[in-house]
């Protein structure tokens, strides 16, 4: 026999086990939980004495919406530090969504002046942050690592076909020129040389090498079609060295055409004028002067001269293409050396040095003067020009060969979009904190705690959003040394006390979405956890940021933690509680919720009853009628649970008030 029953309480049933309510099996108390200002509002004071009548002793100033942080007035922040600093109250700060890299909302890079901007309105968030706690300092500010650049979207990998841990389904690239953003994705394409795979409604299933596994019904490929691949696997990584050979190829290629434009048109033309290989002509157009004798020489204008001036005349036409192809050979030079290695920059130097001399020497033709009326022009410019730009790019793709080997490849103008933003924003970070540093109170001065946003976001990988705080904290060090000259070990200090991580356990469990497991939460964790610095509690079911109440979802928040007390700084760790949608949705103050998922005991000495046991003695719902009167029970008992027998929590009739003396019933 199955027995149900009804709990009319939710600690009704088991307000003697601890675990009661909205347990999450780790156990905190309030003094470790608070929560944030809404992001709607900027009454930000009116928000921490609401968070404070709660009792919480962390509160974060919410700047989340740029506009409406940028209208708290600076007295408020005074005002703030005032009543926390009565009440004993910890703040933290969360920061104005800004792409710390420079992009924009529509995930343009622009011209790099985005970066400089963002950097300078996230300095502006971290004065305001310093003013909140004069005294103790070092108040945590939330910036998200992204809030524009595009980002990529991550599978677990098939460790049977050889892939990694995890895989790149779609990306963007960054041309870095251009500041476009391009999408990337993995696919595998099938090769024209098989039509017999080309069955309608038939998919295959490829195995690393792009060669068929099964059908679409599991069903074993007997042949590999003598150990040749049947399709070809283009990752998405793969893609964007194909962009840059591919954008590469077009620079040289551009050279290349008008180069070979200007040899067709001079043709012959240089067999023609063989005698005037080192002659110029004069401004006026009618002086011929042969610059190793120095003698006048005859002038081709009629007669058998004819053919001379045609051929000069396709000399000059050649010359308009000339101009074109040594415009382009230029800027694909700066584009080499721009993104080159090292190496190819000794010989990309050793290119310009031929280069300029070959073509000063050129000009120097074109400064000889020949009369009063001033220099004149070489008349077989256009054959040594064309001779000397043929020259340098082969030269020039030489050096870009990437068969020589890794420290030869074409420029890398296009560039994953985590990894370029990456750059960026660690350029950013550093440069905040090292001003903050200095004109915000040292060691006191805010700490930077970097939080990952949503998968798909760029730098929300555990392994980019690791990377953003290690090449920010070697940029702030860096300064230090610098600037300051301190020891590297003394900087490095230093950067790491000033710069760390929020870990959102609502977001790290956005990845299930894509197939991934509490145990790959629990394993980023682990990666993450010396870094983290800061954490916000919340709760989902892995589709959508819904930002329950923890113990409402299905995130492994014990686990998580667990992960994070043993960075034996967890205890120094302000847990923000991120349940906006308990307001929105249930009207009604995630805070109780929480202590009970927490298990956080009533008293301060710790003992006694929890949270969880005592939360709903009143009979909370979260529909019908209001906490103390559901529909249900509407119908049953009328207005309330007064007619309700006293076993069940009903009130005894006939009882009075103890301070009014006003009847119960």
């Amino acid at each position: 026999m199955v027995e149900s029953y009804e709990g009319f309480y939710e600690g009704g049933y088991s307000s003697f086990n601890s675990d009661a309510g909205n347990y999450v099996g780790f156990r905190m108390s309030a003094e470790s939980l608070g929560f944030p200002g809404s992001t709607q509002t900027a009454n930000q004071v009116g928000e921490a004495v609401n968070a404070m009548k709660q009792g919480v002793k962390a509160f974060e100033v919410t700047m989340l919406m740029p506009d409406t942080g940028e209208t708290i007035p600076k007295q408020h922040f005074e005002e703030m530090r005032a009543i926390m600093k009565l009440s004993g109250v910890k703040p933290s700060v969360h920061g104005p969504v800004i792409d710390a890299a420079g992009f924009d909302e529509k995930g343009n890079y622009g011209n790099g002046f985005g970066r400089e901007d963002a950097e300078r309105r996230m300095f502006d968030t971290l004065q305001k942050a310093a003013m909140l706690d004069k005294k103790d300092g070092n108040v945590p500010v939330v910036f998200h690592a992204s809030a524009g650049a595009p980002g990529a979207e991550f599978r677990p990998g098939n460790k049977e076909w050889g892939e990694e841990d995890k895989v790149m389904q779609r990306g963007a690239m960054i041309n870095k020129e251009t500041g476009e953003a391009k999408a990337i994705k993995r696919e595998y394409k099938i090769r024209p040389e098989h039509p017999e795979l080309l069955k309608e409604g038939v998919d295959y299933v490829y195995d690393e090498k792009g060669r068929i596994k099964y059908d679409s019904n599991r069903n074993p490929i007997t042949t590999y079609y003598e150990g040749r691949p049947a399709g070809v696997l283009s990752d998405a990584e793969s893609t964007i060295g194909s962009a840059n050979l591919g954008d590469w190829e077009d620079k040289l290629m551009g050279v290349a055409q008008m180069n070979k434009h200007a040899e067709e048109i001079i043709g012959a033309a240089g067999t023609n004028l063989k005698d005037y290989r080192n002659a110029v002509i004069s401004k006026d157009g009618k002086r011929i002067v042969d610059l190793v004798t120095g003698k006048e020489m005859p002038y081709f204008d009629e007669g058998e001269k004819e053919g001379q001036r045609n051929a000069y005349e396709q000399m000059k036409k050649a010359d308009l293409f000339l101009e074109n192809a040594d415009l382009s050979f230029r800027g694909a030079f700066h584009q080499a050396y721009k993104y080159g290695t090292e190496k190819q920059k000794e010989e990309l130097k050793k290119l310009s040095e031929k280069y300029a001399g070959d073509m000063n020497a050129l000009e120097y033709k074109n400064r000889v003067k020949i009369s009063n009326e001033g220099a004149g022009v070489g008349i077989w410019n256009p054959v040594d020009k064309h001779t000397i730009i043929n020259e340098s790019l082969n030269d020039l793709r030489k050096i870009t060969d990437r068969n020589r080997g890794r420290d030869f490849d074409v420029p890398q103008v296009f560039q994953e979009s985590n990894e370029f933003a990456l750059e960026k924003a660690a350029e950013t970070f550093g440069n905040l904190a090292k001003r903050s540093y200095d004109t915000l109170g040292g060691e006191k001065a805010p700490v930077i705690a970097v939080e990952h946003v949503h998968p798909g976001t760029a730098l929300f990988e555990t392994k980019d959003l690791k990377k953003l705080v290690e090449r920010s904290r070697e940029n702030f060090a860096k300064q230090l040394m610098e600037d300051k000259g301190m020891s590297e070990s003394e900087a490095r200090k230093i950067a790491a006390s000033k710069l760390g991580v929020t870990w959102d356990v609502g977001h790290i469990n956005l990845i299930k979405k894509y197939g991934f497991t509490d145990e790959d939460i629990v394993a980023q964790t682990k990666e993450m956890a010396p870094l983290v610095k800061h954490v916000h509690l919340t709760d989902n079911f892995g589709f959508a940021d819904t930002h329950l109440a923890p113990g409402m979802g299905n995130v492994p928040i014990k686990k998580i933690l667990e992960q994070l007390e043993k960075n034996g700084e967890f205890d120094k760790m302000r847990k923000i509680v991120e349940a906006p949608s308990m307001f929105q949705h249930f009207k009604k103050s995630p805070h109780g919720l929480t202590l009970a998922a927490f298990g956080s005991p009533l008293y301060s000495m710790k003992q006694g009853a929890e949270w969880g046991q005592a939360l709903n003695v009143q009979g909370a719902y979260f529909g019908g009628y209001g906490s103390v009167n559901p529909s249900i029970h509407q119908s049953y008992f009328g207005g309330g649970f007064t007619g309700m027998p006293v076993e069940l929590g009903g009130q005894a009739q006939g009882e009075t008030s103890r301070f009014g003396n006003t009847p119960l019933s």
